[in-house]
């Protein structure tokens, strides 16, 4: 799959050649304010990032994309890199959802129109294959972009009391959304990501 496109967007391969604007969005503190510690603190992370998602396109047939708009929306201009949508094949078998925009995209509905587009590919990529995707409780916007979409809330909390480690998430309240039920295995695996 090299692109989709919706009303007002078009979602191509992503690749290093995006590396700037990538890590623009990534690199932004203002779109890690739920999770101040996944920001990228330099290019490198972001390159390796956008490696694992060109893996999971050679891989498994669908990764994330970068999103670009067909057409003006308020005052962002056509044909501006505004974030990546998409999903990556997690080592268990279920598809992880991720989105994540320039701060002068957020309230647009640019990130519930990417995030539909990006189910639908991972479906027709692997129909077999649930679709997943988790978010902090402290996320309300982005809680409210999966609530929109085809997707059921089929867990809530923390499953740790203490973080393991600096990047560990698992002590925080999450959400864990799916298009279909999981199994209590498949399940226990998705809460455990953090």
């Amino acid at each position: 799959m090299t692109y989709l496109h919706t009303r007002r967007l078009l979602l191509t391969s992503l690749t290093l050649d995006h590396l700037d604007d990538y890590h623009r969005v990534y690199g932004d503190p203002r779109t890690w304010e739920h999770l101040p510690s996944g920001r990228h603190a330099d290019r490198a992370q972001s390159a390796r990032a956008i490696e694992r998602s060109m893996e999971s396109r050679r891989a498994h047939g669908f990764g994330h994309l970068a999103v670009t708009l067909r057409e003006p929306v308020g005052d962002l201009p056509p044909g501006g890199f505004i974030g990546t949508a998409g999903a990556a094949m997690l080592p268990f078998g279920a598809w992880n959802l991720g989105y994540r925009f320039l701060p002068e995209a957020w309230g647009r509905g640019l990130a519930g129109e990417a995030a539909a587009a990006s189910i639908e590919a991972a479906r027709s990529t692997a129909p077999d294959v649930p679709v997943t995707a988790r978010v902090l409780a402290n996320n309300p916007a982005s809680i409210r972009v999966l609530e929109r979409l085809d997707l059921e809330l089929v867990w809530q909390g923390a499953s740790t009391t203490e973080p393991s480690g600096p990047d560990d998430t698992t002590h925080l309240e999450r959400l864990v959304f799916a298009d279909r039920p999981l199994d209590d295995a498949m399940l226990a695996e998705v809460i455990a990501l953090g």
